[in-house]
């Protein structure tokens, strides 16, 4: 399955990760919480899904879909999210294809 990866540092991670976990729980536009725990956050896209996790120096985030256009379109829509809820920090996610295991 086609995966990217990435990172935005910041030392508010844990904070955006429950931003964000309190965002998805009103299931915006059909998107569901899969999981949540103090730092993490699974999400349901919609033909995605996307991982989120709060490190000490910053966000990791994972996104998977069987469709790579698809990945493209939705890494693309997270990245601006996460950017526009951290503009006050300039938040910048870097993606990366992930390494497969």
């Amino acid at each position: 399955m086609p995966v990217v990866e990435g990172y935005a540092e910041t030392a508010r991670a844990a904070r955006y990760v429950e931003q964000l976990s309190s965002h998805f729980g009103h299931e915006p536009g059909g998107m569901k919480v899969l999981a949540s725990e103090p730092g993490q956050l699974v999400v349901d896209l919609g033909g995605a899904t996307w991982s989120l996790r709060a490190d000490p120096a910053g966000l990791t985030l994972r996104v998977e879909s069987a469709d790579a256009s698809l990945l493209t379109q939705l890494s693309s829509r997270v990245a601006e999210r996460i950017e526009q809820i951290g503009r006050r920090d300039g938040l910048t996610v870097h993606w990366q294809p992930a390494s497969s295991a």
